[in-house]
């Protein structure tokens, strides 16, 4: 497959933190062009360039550009938070979040300033991490595995666990028992070198990560089979 993606333009984040800045519908649609061609459009290709190693690790996986890349735009209705205009952009590497539950997910975000990228659960419902504990505790040299391949690309874990202790958390080693008691839980990276976002290098970066990113993935994916399998 030819390579689209050759980087990113380094004055559009400084057009994205002066479109968050202004806060204007109206300045917005002077810079909205310009913000594309040197944002938005770089991040698609890069999605683009990944889709052949992201059917491999997920064949159910969105991989239509436009669908994966955020929108500078922010929805406003649920958040207390009214600033129109976000300054940083992801690309989520996923299946269909309205058609599947217990959703593992594969990022990369960018900010003026930083990138990180990761893999993380997020929707988790009751039953959804009751199926999620069954499976970490029958299969923990696995889940063991996934976290030594975290370790190789320096993610750092990010874990939200109820304050007691879950039914059969007694039986999970404690290096291991925050995921078991766990609401929800992401692995993130975060590199500051930025010449990798604008000359294109983070693409091959990008690749290794999602590599050693596989086995958590498909870890927290035989989470979200079962659950389909059981018709959740």
């Amino acid at each position: 497959m030819n390579k689209n993606f050759k980087g990113f333009d380094p004055d559009g984040f400084m057009l994205l933190e002066l479109n968050k800045f202004n806060d204007s519908k109206d300045f917005y649609e002077t810079v909205k062009e310009d913000i594309k061609r040197k944002i938005i459009t770089p991040m698609r290709q890069l999605a683009l360039d990944l889709s052949d190693e992201l059917i491999a690790i997920d064949d159910k996986m969105v991989l239509i550009p436009t669908k994966m890349v955020s929108r500078i735009r922010r929805d406003t209705r649920y958040s207390k938070n009214k600033e129109m205009y976000r300054s940083n952009v992801w690309c989520m590497f996923m299946r269909n979040k309205h058609e599947w539950r217990f959703m593992p997910c594969m990022w990369i975000e960018v900010f003026p300033d930083r990138y990180t990228y990761g893999v993380g659960l997020f929707h988790a419902q009751p039953s959804d991490l009751e199926i999620f504990r069954q499976i970490l505790s029958e299969n923990t040299d696995e889940f063991r595995y996934a976290l030594r391949q975290m370790d190789i690309v320096g993610a750092v874990p990010f874990i939200d666990s109820f304050k007691k202790n879950k039914p059969g958390a007694e039986n999970i080693d404690e290096d291991i028992r925050n995921f078991y008691n766990s609401r929800y839980f992401l692995f993130s990276y975060t590199g500051t070198d930025m010449s990798k976002l604008f000359d294109g290098k983070i693409e091959e970066e990008l690749i290794y990560a999602l590599r050693a990113f596989t086995p958590m993935y498909k870890f927290l994916l035989k989470v979200t089979e079962e659950i389909y399998r059981k018709g959740e």
